[in-house]
């Protein structure tokens, strides 16, 4: 790709040296049009535009256009707006993308009497504007914007019609309709499946909308949490780590999703990413009972000075009310805004708790229980939940982290009884097969020797090796789900001695029926397989 660019690039610079602006601006057009992922369209606008002298944009309409629609295609509505503001350039598309453009900034109304005032005949990109009338349709809650999109999915194909969907999908979502909604994140996976950075948010979408079934929701969280990892996706890593801390938090794993919403805030660099992680570790901190820590993350996320932030200050009311300050409780409630259903539920809960403690008659208006929220906010306030009928159980968490590993045949490992994704023949696997045939823990010394055997005896060498190693334990320790599986003891690495590990290859009856670690030929693997073997015929 980099070549290709450099190639493109210099070719524009010679079409443009020799004046030849009409051809350079449709061989831009058909580099443009083969860049079908975000990360591909983001590279050419920042690459190969700035090869076009910015005149030609505000004299010629074409180029104009191809400069409006590679903004839009990038999302980046205020330097689109700013962009048909310069040039003046009075087209029909131009008039579309700037009815695009003040949709995404929330100037609604404008957008739709741009919109109405466009011809569709004149349009060449009918998807976009029944899109965009969809969208604006739908925020303003005006009849038809369902129809809306129906019609410009006719005009929509590949991964344009992938992000529409996704779009729908979260209209759809916002009017109630959940159902709808993940059919439409659904069908767009198909479409969206070279894309990394719109198919993370698919699966984000999918996993956040079924977390109530949270085992479901994290094979989701885990997939957006995966693609995350690749640059094109980058962006959306705190989202996804954050989500899937929230399928976690549910499930009771609070060490688990802590460790999420931690690995969020450090990879955070929006300001709403950053808060949406504080708050995660303020929420799980709180339900397992350590609330003065999560009053400092509930204040930290506060301070952050982030869009319609005064929804925090119904998690503070609880935290204050659970530390037994009931005047810093009353404080906070009123001072709670922007609450969507659950920052309302739990203001509710608060002020019924208050009336409880003064003796009163307490009842949650307007909520149906048993809710994902109860279940959680039981094991806060269990005497408040005792005299709610039916307020359901509280949230079982799990104590004790489980983990099974099957290594006879191909290895495959299970925390809490759900699959972790870990490759069967990598490193990681085999650094977690050594150590549970030493029973848990093996020194660096021994790590080295067997999983490094053919580096050379050297300080350099020695060096690669252990950054090696780290890497792998790192990558280990994600995949199991907390940093304290793998500990670092005494020059030894040891498997975290409070969670349960349950080995296959301590059965001999197992041992007797699949190959020790199938697709893995170290030599310390092969030696094992000899000793199985031999451990067999005796017996």
């Amino acid at each position: 790709m980099k070549a290709s660019l450099s190639d493109l690039e210099a070719t524009l610079r010679q079409l443009v040296h020799t004046g030849r602006l009409d051809l350079a601006t449709r061989t831009l057009a058909r580099a443009f049009a083969q860049a079908r992922t975000l990360e591909a369209q983001r590279q050419l606008l920042s690459a190969l535009f700035p090869s076009i002298p910015r005149g030609w944009f505000h004299t010629d309409a074409q180029a104009a256009e191809l400069y409006a629609h590679a903004l839009c295609r990038v999302r980046e509505p205020e330097a689109l707006l700013a962009f048909c503001q310069e040039t003046g350039v009075a087209t029909p598309m131009m008039g579309l993308y700037r009815a695009w453009a003040l949709s995404r900034l929330d100037r609604t109304k404008e957008a739709l009497e741009g919109l109405e005032a466009l011809d569709e005949g004149a349009l060449s990109d009918k998807g976009l504007y029944w899109r965009s009338r969809a969208e604006v349709g739908a925020k303003l809650g005006l009849p038809g914007w369902e129809e809306a999109f129906a019609r410009a999915k006719e005009h929509l194909t590949h991964e344009v019609l992938g992000r529409c969907l996704i779009d729908e999908g979260s209209y759809l979502y916002a009017a109630g309709r959940v159902p709808a909604a993940r059919a439409r994140w659904s069908e767009a996976l198909a479409y969206l499946r070279n894309d990394p950075y719109y198919l993370a948010w698919a699966h984000y979408n999918l996993g956040i909308s079924a977390l109530d079934a949270p085992a479901e929701a994290e094979g989701h969280l885990l997939e957006a949490e995966r693609l995350s990892r690749k640059p094109a996706a980058r962006p959306i890593r705190a989202r996804a780590l954050c989500g899937l801390g929230a399928a976690r938090r549910i499930l009771g794993e609070w060490p688990r999703a802590i460790a999420c919403y931690s690995e969020a805030l450090r990879v955070a660099e929006e300001a709403d990413d950053r808060q949406q992680a504080l708050w995660g570790l303020g929420h799980t901190l709180r339900l397992s009972g350590r609330t003065a820590e999560a009053l400092g993350y509930f204040q930290q996320a506060l301070e952050l000075g982030a869009s319609s932030s005064g929804w925090l200050h119904a998690d503070i009311a609880a935290a204050h009310l659970l530390l037994g300050d009931e005047e810093g409780a009353r404080e906070a409630a009123e001072r709670a805004t922007h609450l969507k259903e659950r920052g309302r539920f739990l203001l509710a809960v608060v002020r019924a708790e208050l009336e409880r403690r003064r003796g009163n008659p307490v009842k949650l208006e307007g909520f149906k229980l048993p809710n994902l929220w109860s279940l959680e906010e039981a094991l806060c306030f269990p005497e408040l939940f005792a005299l709610l009928a039916p307020s359901g159980p509280a949230l079982e968490p799990r104590t004790q982290a489980r983990v099974e590993v099957w290594a006879a045949g191909l290895l495959r490992v299970k925390v809490n009884g759900r699959p972790i994704p870990l490759k069967p023949t990598g490193r990681p696997a085999e650094l977690l097969a050594f150590l549970l045939e030493g029973e848990g823990e093996q020194s660096m010394d021994a790590l080295l020797n067997a999983l490094y055997p053919d580096v050379p005896a050297t300080s350099e060498g020695r060096r690669k090796a252990y950054k090696s190693l780290w890497e792998n334990v790192a990558k280990l320790r994600r995949a199991l789900g907390w940093p304290q599986s793998i500990r670092s003891e005494g020059g030894s690495l040891r498997l975290d001695p409070e969670a349960h590990w349950v080995y296959d290859m301590d059965d001999p009856h197992v041992r007797a029926r699949k190959v020790f670690l199938e697709g893995i030929y170290s030599n310390w693997v092969q030696e094992r397989r000899q000793e199985l073997e031999g451990s067999l015929l005796v017996y």
